[in-house]
């Protein structure tokens, strides 16, 4: 993988919330907050780069 530990443990802990949540909804964004409270830096950081980790 090419992206950094704390996106990697981000994308992990978005996919371990599914099993609670199938959706994403409020619920399942608390889910992740709960685990990861600056969950939405890492969003944010994957949505801007994601595209290019595959080089």
């Amino acid at each position: 993988m090419m992206a950094q530990p704390k996106i990697i443990d981000y994308m992990i802990v978005h996919e371990l919330c599914h099993l609670h949540q199938k959706n994403h909804s409020d619920a399942f964004w608390n889910e992740v907050d709960k685990v990861m409270p600056d969950y939405r830096e890492r969003k944010s950081w994957l949505k801007k780069h994601g595209a290019g980790l595959d080089l």
